[in-house]
């Protein structure tokens, strides 16, 4: 909620150095500087300065932004990667990098794509036809590769939270649209022994997701599906849908329509769990409600943004969907929770 007391300390300082640390940032992982820390902690400046192929004066820069940044930190001679950077330094880096450097670019482009209301920075900085940045990406395979496995790492706390907070006990079939490399289906699945899952999505990301359930030997309970969610049916069969960090992504006539599809896939008493950023109910935070907003208006829709739970509990309702709870996950997440009349 918004609380004038909370800006009686506030400066436009930390903005204007945000441009500053977001460029240490990426430098680190284009040098690979995370990964050798994760591989060889303790490495010593001039030890560092060899293995990223800088300068000594270039890499002590680094390190410095680094350290101030809280990313690294200095025991004697020695460097150390931050505990919380450990999910991402075990990741290939350069792929990483290449990742960020692409969101960065055409973050850019914020004021246009508010100008305009689209999706500008998607148009300038990623070629293609497909209208949005999933679909885009599916034409550049490495750069959907890459894009999967960085949500992969970002989103790791994401299943566990879903298994946490939703209870899936009465259901048997699962299907999970826009499900991605199969990370949430593969950990509801341990979590639940009886559930099967079907995942939907694109073509190239429903091959990827079921390369990774034959290797974890899920391929009896877990399967991906092609499905362009705006064009075709929802499979029917299941018994609950769920999407995550999904429906945020479009305009709200595109998830009213989304959740009309879900609900008429379902019988009476389906169930439909929402897992979405959390927005105030008067439109005033958290902070993580503002960055993603930006993101899916500058690249990845140019249609949607975070919207409040109250909303979405009003397009449960015109779907025929009742609300049943919300549950928070953490303190900028939300499972909403319905069941089909």
């Amino acid at each position: 909620m918004g609380n004038p007391s909370n800006l009686d300390d506030a400066t436009v300082g930390p903005h204007y150095k945000a441009h500053y640390q977001f460029q240490y940032l990426t430098a680190a992982f284009q040098f690979g500087l995370f990964d050798i820390l994760e591989k060889t902690p303790g490495i010593t400046l001039e030890e560092l300065s060899v293995r990223v192929g800088l300068a000594r004066r270039p890499t002590r820069i680094l390190l410095l932004g680094c350290t101030t940044m809280g990313l690294v930190w200095k025991e004697g001679d020695g460097y150390h990667n931050a505990p919380y950077i450990q999910p991402v330094s075990v990741l290939s880096d350069q792929p990483s990098a290449t990742y960020l450097h692409c969101l960065y670019r055409a973050a850019g482009w914020f004021c246009e794509s508010l100008n305009e209301d689209t999706h500008a920075g998607l148009r300038r900085e990623l070629p293609g036809t497909a209208p949005g940045l999933y679909g885009r990406l599916g034409e550049h395979p490495e750069l959907e590769s890459t894009f999967q496995t960085l949500m992969g790492a970002v989103s790791h706390p994401v299943p566990e939270g879903i298994a946490a907070t939703v209870d899936l006990s009465e259901y048997k079939y699962l299907l999970d649209i826009g499900g991605g490399a199969a990370m949430n289906a593969v950990h509801l699945a341990r979590s639940w022994p009886g559930l099967e899952i079907t995942i939907a999505d694109l073509p190239s990301v429903a091959s990827r997701a079921n390369e990774n359930i034959a290797e974890l030997g899920l391929a009896d309970r877990v399967r991906a599906v092609s499905l362009d969610a705006f064009h075709d049916a929802f499979p029917i069969g299941h018994d609950s849908v769920l999407f995550t960090h999904f429906l945020e992504i479009w305009s709200a006539d595109h998830i009213r329509e989304l959740l009309t599809k879900a609900s008429h896939a379902l019988p009476s008493g389906g169930g439909v769990f929402v897992m979405t950023h959390h927005q105030d109910a008067d439109d005033t935070g958290p902070e993580r409600a503002a960055c993603p907003s930006a993101y899916l208006h500058t690249v990845a829709s140019g249609d949607g943004m975070v919207y409040t739970d109250k909303e979405y509990e009003q397009w449960f309702s015109e779907a025929g969907i009742d609300p049943v709870k919300r549950v928070m996950f953490g303190p900028d997440t939300v499972v909403i929770c319905g069941r089909k009349r």
